[in-house]
């Protein structure tokens, strides 16, 4: 049996319970699952909770509770919804990122990236948002400089922080996306190029020439190094500015009031602002390597410290933002002819001052978080033997490190986790020499969770499906243990439990069923959760822990529900739809047809109670229409239903879920206003077409057509090849002596036959009037099209 790994992207259970958006990502998974097993696929399309960090925490710290005690309540409330909806998620394997059992496995994988040289302790300027209190990654910092969570505007502050080396593994997740594997939409593809951002070019040293400058050189990268002799300025951004200071440089009042500013905002508040270049000159002159011209040096925020070497060349003449600049501050435009790129760079490479460079746009992953509610990060800081880092990581025996529960876990203002006021926590013993030691009092970010969780459902048994054994859509059935249980089991008999359930356990499910087939959920991951979960799959494989490089073959991104207004539904607004209250009123099929119906799946649409309104009565037509059954089917309606059954597969299969329901509303249109009737087996047939939509719609149906246990263990209607054309009817043309006098529908197979096609024609009444002298002397037939008798 082929198999099949569905997934939409977990939630956040941080809101009391789902909104209609999450509802139209998980009826389609659902669709998809439901039809892809009524087609004979072993499917696992699982569910769990995403409920480790921010938005977990902000809305505990809002509703004044603690996050171990809310988060679970909330996402029992999200599951309630979800079977209320008829999703048909495979519950055994049901995990939630807070489950000690499952952060302990996040700890190793996380151990696993240290022990690959990939974690780093360094102090460095982050992106730091003072109403959550934390450090962010740069993905996490929206193009206004604003935080993607909170919607505040962010800064920078400089503090220790544990790093990922993501960047090690750049061109491979660049030219992974060209992987023929992958099916993904085109935007976002272009999302993750650019934001990793490849740029070959050359980095060239510049002189300074100023003898009170400790710094004597200053290097530029550029693609352009063809213009280099229309060179007139060169431009430092704010971070290397403040480098040079620190080094002695003596700048001037402005220059420092200039530099302190712009560091107090996020990149991407510079490049936002960026359209209105400002800048101030530092009084340094640099010599270009070239033509040996002096050009002034300033600073200006449009430049990016982590871009290039944080220094540009302004070459006005060749370049729109550098003329914009030279315009505005009165400097030179060189009206100079290009020189040839090669030649130039050997030439310049040969005297020293310049080499061939690739640089990137994507930074290192700033991975820890000075909050609460997240993984501990398993290292403990040992002055005696601590590493390079100055840390010792905790063994596999001592995992999980737990979360300790605090009453009090607000954010503090000093930029350190609330771990840190927990001193018997703090306090350890070193796993290594037994000597004093101290807990890293950081945790992780709610990406740690999220970058592997697809690889856990496979294998993950959930404590409450522990003695299941009557899972009918996957092999779950023959486990019994819990997760958890399975893993106490090796903590108490090995050394390396992690290790050995991993390669015993874990690796096996994996293998079978990853990487996830079909992956659904929304465009703005695609340069956050997404790339996270590349980045860790190809450490994972280069570990020998997997043996594929891309986690998600198929990608489909859902287009956004809106409140009515058309704004984005948002709690302050008032405007959140409750799915609860519109399937209490309308029906959970109904809402479920509705989703789905509302437009194109993959673009934003506001939401319209009406057109809810239209599915509760087409729901109730259904079921209305089906009564009308015979013992043959009428030809066109057969037709119908033929045409129907492809179109239902493709809408599904290409996620055009709108034009599949479209069609269904045309047969039951066709079938409820016309003299027609259905058999009760291709009544059935219609059932199976409806029923990954409205799934106890469709077996009322099935049963109304005595259909046999649950449609929803049927199989996928088939239909014999050539029916369709077979079925469609077929008008005849009935002349009388060369003139039209009726016109007649029968199938295609009875137009073809002359006798029968006179034997249905003498039995109308309006063609016998004109056969005055009784039966024709002569039939002119044309088989499919006409029929002339002559008289």
């Amino acid at each position: 049996m082929t198999k099949t790994y569905v997934l939409g992207m977990f939630p956040y259970p941080s809101g009391e319970g789902l909104h209609v958006g999450h509802v139209r990502i998980y009826t389609a998974v659902d669709v998809i699952s439901r039809y892809l097993r009524m087609k004979g696929r072993e499917v696992l399309s699982p569910m769990g909770w995403d409920a480790f960090g921010l938005p977990a925490e902000n809305a505990a710290i809002k509703a004044k509770k603690n996050p171990m005690e809310m988060v679970p309540t909330n996402y029992a409330n999200f599951k309630r919804q979800m079977q209320d909806l008829s999703l048909s998620f495979d519950w055994q394997h049901e995990l939630a990122t807070t489950d000690p059992a499952y952060y302990g496995l996040t700890q190793w994988l996380f151990l696993e990236l240290y022990k690959q040289g990939l974690v780093t302790h360094e102090e460095v300027p982050i992106n730091w948002c003072p109403k959550c209190k934390t450090g962010l990654a740069n993905e996490e910092v929206m193009a206004d400089g604003t935080h993607e969570r909170c919607g505040t505007v962010t800064g920078k502050k400089n503090l220790p922080q544990w790093v990922m080396k993501i960047t090690d593994y750049a061109e491979r997740l660049l030219t992974d996306l060209d992987n023929e594997q992958l099916d993904w939409p085109r935007g976002i593809l272009e999302m993750q190029r650019n934001w990793i951002g490849k740029k070959e070019g050359a980095k060239v040293r510049f002189k300074i020439l100023d003898d009170r400058f400790q710094i004597k050189e200053l290097e530029v990268f550029t693609t352009r190094i063809d213009t280099i002799n229309g060179v007139t300025f060169v431009v430092i951004a704010p971070e290397l500015a403040k480098q040079w200071i620190k080094a002695g440089w003596k700048a001037n009042s402005e220059v420092e009031e200039y530099v302190a500013v712009a560091l107090a905002k996020s990149e991407q508040a510079r490049l936002e602002e960026a359209k209105e270049k400002t800048g101030v000159a530092t009084g340094i002159m640099a010599e270009n390597p070239v033509n040996k011209e002096k050009v002034p040096v300033w600073v200006a925020d449009y430049v990016l410290e982590g871009v290039g070497t944080g220094a540009v060349m302004g070459v006005p003449q060749y370049d729109e933002r550098d003329l914009a600049f030279a315009q505005k501050y009165d400097l030179p435009v060189r009206d100079l002819p290009l020189d040839d790129y090669a030649q130039i760079l050997e030439r310049l490479a040969k005297e020293g001052v310049a080499k061939q460079e690739t640089h990137y746009h994507l930074r290192d992953w700033v991975f820890s978080r000075q909050r609460y509610w997240g993984e501990p990060i398993p290292l403990v800081y040992c002055d005696k033997c601590g590493d390079e880092n100055g840390v010792v990581a905790l063994p596999e025996t001592e995992l999980p490190l737990t979360l300790p529960n605090l009453e009090s876990y607000e954010p503090t203002d000093t930029g350190e986790s609330p771990l840190s006021r927990v001193a018997e926590w703090v306090e350890c013993k070193c796993p290594k020499c037994g000597g004093k030691a101290r807990r890293e009092t950081d945790t992780m970010p709610n990406w740690a969770g999220s970058c592997w969780y697809f690889l856990a459902f496979p294998f993950w048994v959930s404590e409450n499906s522990e003695h299941s054994d009557n899972s009918e859509n996957s092999d779950s059935q023959k486990i019994q243990k819990s997760t958890k249980r399975i893993l106490e089991e090796y903590k108490s008999k090995s050394k390396t439990p992690y290790a050995d359930f991993w390669r015993e356990v874990a690796k096996p499910a994996i293998d079978k069923w990853g990487p996830v087939d079909w992956y659904l959920g929304g465009a703005e991951h695609a340069v956050l959760h997404l790339l996270y979960a590349r980045f860790w799959v190809k450490v994972f494989l280069d570990r020998g822990l997997l043996d594929f490089a891309e986690p998600f073959l198929r990608l489909r991104s859902v287009g956004m529900v809106l409140a009515t207004d058309g704004k984005k539904m948002s709690k302050s607004l008032g405007n959140v739809i409750n799915p609860d209250n519109v399937a209490k009123k309308y029906g959970s099929d109904a809402v479920r047809l509705y989703e789905m119906f509302m437009g194109p799946w993959d673009q934003a649409i506001s939401w319209d109670t009406r057109s809810l309104v239209g599915q509760q009565r087409f729901v109730e037509r259904i079921v209305e229409t089906a009564a009308k059954t015979g013992a043959k089917t009428s030809p066109k309606l057969l037709a119908e239903l033929t045409k129907l059954a492809e179109k239902v597969t493709r809408g599904i299969l290409e996620q055009k879920f709108n034009t599949a329901i479209a069609g269904m509303m045309e047969l039951i249109n066709l079938w409820k206003n016309n003299d027609l009737v259905m058999s009760q087996n291709d009544g059935q047939k219609f059932a199976q077409l409806l029923c990954p939509f409205a799934p106890q719609t469709a077996q009322k149906v099935w049963e109304m057509m005595k259909g046999e246990g649950q449609v929803e263990k049927s199989h996928w209607p088939e239909f014999a090849e050539g029916l369709v054309t077979e079925a469609v009817p077929v008008t005849m043309v009935v002349q009388v002596n060369g003139k039209l006098r009726a016109t007649i529908e029968m199938s295609k197979q009875e137009s073809a036959k002359q006798d029968e096609v006179l034997r249905q024609v003498m039995k109308e009444e309006k063609v016998k009037k004109w056969l005055t002298k009784g039966e024709p002397k002569r039939i002119v037939f044309v088989p499919g099209r006409l029929i002339n008798l002559v008289s």
